[in-house]
């Protein structure tokens, strides 16, 4: 069982600039279907391979996704839960 890890937001536009549907869509995918390499991904998801590369440098970078030494990239969250503050 992995440690409860918190991610911040300054606000919930910056939340969702960063989660946009195409890189929650690449969450799901990786989740439900993965691990795979960034080319296997953006085959799956029908994209770009450079948006994709750009996308999973992006979630890697705040640890939402992860590389295996293999390569692939994985999620190894089961939950994302927001809290939003007024």
């Amino acid at each position: 069982m992995r440690q409860l890890e918190v991610l911040s937001f300054a606000n919930l536009p910056l939340m969702l600039k960063t989660l946009s549907p195409a890189r929650w869509e690449l969450l799901q995918k990786l989740r439900e279907e993965g691990p795979w390499s960034i080319y296997q991904l953006a085959k799956r998801l029908e994209r770009d391979y450079k948006n994709v590369h750009t996308d999973v440098t992006q979630l890697a970078a705040i640890r939402l996704i992860e590389r295996r030494a293999d390569g692939r990239i994985t999620v190894p969250w089961e939950l994302l839960r927001a809290e939003l503050r007024l």
